[in-house]
């Protein structure tokens, strides 16, 4: 890991091997396929696994603070294969072209790598929100006797860059120690009543429609009782439509023990994926359906929640100081200035190109 950047050393290769193949055209793409012939040629990292790598640095799903900026198929939320290289296309974001700067002392260090953690890259450090980090950095600039409980209401608990609920012992992980977290996906109950069940019900598991995942149901049309709307990072919206839809499907012994299907079927009449860049999963209910109750069985589904083991590599309070204290000698108010513009002019271009 760098110490300007907190870049890892093979991710900072990348950066460099992106900013060689656009030749100092900071607004230049470059292919894709080039950009991975330099990093075979470089690191002897094939371009296979190169691209996986790639596409991560660059995906607002994966990494909060992207480094790379991608134009084509880079793949999405229910349909993550991207294109292949040959037709997308990649340079250096603005956080990334800053990494660079910081790692040749044009500029002083940045947190980056702070930020952004491991876990996207099947590490145990979680990521933190930028602007929390920025303003925790700040506060101990400005009182380097900031207390550290002070400083962690600042910079606040692990980030999911996907907007799901993060549970857990975090006040354990804050001081040190390594915890189970789990992610929970955002399930909203929209407020459209569900209709009374019929005194006659039939079957809860006859009738579920499954649409929105590439013709592999008919389209219909129908009232949202509920929407998931965010998922864990890896998790791939089709695949919760789908395994949603088969928890409601039908059972051979349906018909004759309609109680225990009741029971134990979900009461789900429609699933409709509608995800691209971001989630959107609606989903209509059977008549006599309680919301909040199918919420929480749809909340326990393996990928709508994942459970994950975290660990910072000091107290957090302590690694915040110690960034500080490091390259108090530089002028670090200024790069945090220049990194929370980036942030700000990346995500703004992610939103233009949408």
């Amino acid at each position: 890991m760098s110490d300007r950047s907190g870049v890892a050393s093979v991710e900072l290769a990348v950066l460099e091997v992106l900013d060689a193949a656009v030749s100092g055209r900071p607004r230049a793409h470059a292919r894709s396929a080039k950009a991975l012939a330099g990093i075979d040629e470089r690191l002897g990292l094939g371009p296979r696994y190169a691209y996986g790598l790639l596409l991560d640095l660059a995906r607002p799903w994966v990494i909060p603070v992207r480094t790379v900026t991608m134009q084509g198929n880079v793949g999405d939320r229910s349909f993550p294969d991207a294109a292949g290289p040959g037709y997308t296309e990649c340079r250096l974001s603005h956080v990334g072209q800053l990494v660079l700067a910081a790692e040749t002392r044009r500029l002083a260090p940045v947190p980056v790598g702070l930020i952004n953690g491991t876990t996207y890259r099947g590490g145990t450090q979680p990521s933190l929100e930028p602007r929390r980090v920025l303003a925790a950095l700040r506060q101990l600039l400005e009182d380097p006797q900031a207390r550290d409980q002070e400083v962690i209401n600042i910079v606040g608990a692990p980030y999911s860059v996907t907007g799901c609920t993060m549970t857990g012992d975090k006040a354990a992980l804050a001081r040190g120690r390594r915890v189970i977290l789990r992610e929970t996906g955002q399930i909203t109950i929209t407020g459209v009543l569900v209709p009374e069940a019929p005194a006659d019900p039939p079957s809860p598991a006859h009738g579920i429609k499954l649409t929105g995942l590439g013709g592999l149901a008919d389209k219909f049309s129908f009232p949202a009782h509920l929407v998931i709307e965010s998922l864990p990072a890896r998790t791939v919206a089709a695949e919760v439509a789908q395994a949603i839809a088969r928890r409601a499907a039908s059972r051979p012994w349906s018909d004759t023990h309609p109680e225990l299907a009741r029971r134990t079927i979900l009461p789900v009449y429609g699933v409709d994926d509608q995800s691209g860049m971001e989630v959107r999963i609606p989903i209509t209910l059977r008549p006599g359906s309680d919301p909040v109750a199918v919420r929480d069985q749809i909340a326990a589904i393996e990928g709508v929640s994942v459970e994950a083991s975290y660990a910072y590599p000091a107290p957090l309070a302590c690694l915040l100081r110690s960034w500080v204290t490091r390259h108090r000698s530089e002028d670090i108010a200024s790069s945090l200035n220049e990194l929370e513009d980036a942030i700000h002019r990346d995500r703004q271009r992610e939103r233009r190109n949408r």
